[in-house]
């Protein structure tokens, strides 16, 4: 009886010492012999020759695709190839990859002292122009830093304004958002966006950015004329739109104020005349809680 476990003891040792050599060798063949890369598909590429985006990933024939940096490779395709936003590298077994390419879109034009820089969705720098892309958001004063140069990832030499300039990029995708056609980041704590290239709304901050355009589209919906033009400022407890006419007027009493006014009297302020004028003119003031 002992000699029965003995020798099933033994058997097992046996057949689990072959089944271990057994996998060595596959794994060593499939390192070396086995799943050599022979095909690679390009799905999604419009804008580079699978040549091209092949040549960049670093993936060449006969590499075993088992031991290929797949990570690495998809980074070089990013990195090399500027109209790239994003590529996806799957091994198809026995001997082939599939390289899924999802290009770059030109987004938003980006201020700087030269021109603009073009970006993608993620903020990927794709170009440098003198002037703003067709069919771009626009963005005055995004104060790019220094070392921002194509292919990179843009960023602001104000980190806040960095992050500003993203949460607004990040609305594009919103109906009414979408009909904003730039935005002046200059002060971020004193923004404002052209609607329709018509109406300028001084949205101050980014906080509540989501009720404050909410307010906006219903403000300009349903309580000013569709061909009207002036500023839209939204307030604490509402908001108040002056038309061009209003803004005329303003000016005009601030400039009177300005000739009778005595050297040594006190001037009134813009805001203090722009309040007395807002009285007085034909402005709407809608407040909404």
């Amino acid at each position: 009886m002992q000699d029965n476990r003995r020798r099933r003891g033994n058997m097992s040792l046996h057949y689990s010492l072959i089944a271990f050599i057994v996998l060595v060798i596959f794994a060593i063949l499939s390192l070396t012999v086995f799943f050599n890369i022979e095909n690679a598909d390009i799905i999604g590429s419009s804008i580079y020759s699978a040549d091209e985006i092949v040549a960049v990933s670093g993936i060449k024939g006969g590499d075993n695709m088992i031991r290929k940096n797949m990570s690495r490779a998809e980074k070089n395709i990013v990195s090399e190839l500027i109209y790239i936003e994003e590529a996806h590298i799957t091994r198809k077994l026995p001997n082939s990859v599939e390289i899924l390419i999802v290009p770059c879109a030109e987004t938003a034009s980006l201020q700087t002292e030269d021109g603009y820089l073009i970006v993608s969705e993620s903020g990927k720098v794709l170009r440098a122009d003198a002037e703003p892309a067709e069919d771009t958001l626009v963005f005055l004063g995004a104060e790019p830093a220094e070392d921002i140069h194509v292919g990179m990832t843009f960023a602001s030499a104000d980190e806040d304004k960095t992050e500003v300039i993203y949460e607004l990029m990040a609305l594009t995708d919103d109906p009414f958002a979408s009909r904003i056609t730039s935005f002046d980041v200059t002060d971020r704590l004193n923004i404002s966006c052209l609607y329709e290239d018509r109406i300028t709304i001084d949205i101050k901050s980014t906080a509540d950015i989501d009720y404050k355009f909410r307010l906006a589209e219903e403000i300009l919906s349903t309580k000013i004329s569709s061909d009207a033009e002036g500023v839209l400022k939204m307030l604490d407890n509402g908001a108040q739109f002056l038309s061009n006419d209003d803004l005329e007027q303003i000016e005009q009493t601030y400039e009177i104020n300005m000739e009778t006014s005595g050297a040594n009297e006190t001037l009134p302020s813009e805001t203090e005349t722009e309040n007395t004028v807002s009285d007085e003119a034909e402005s709407t003031r809608l407040n909404f809680e």
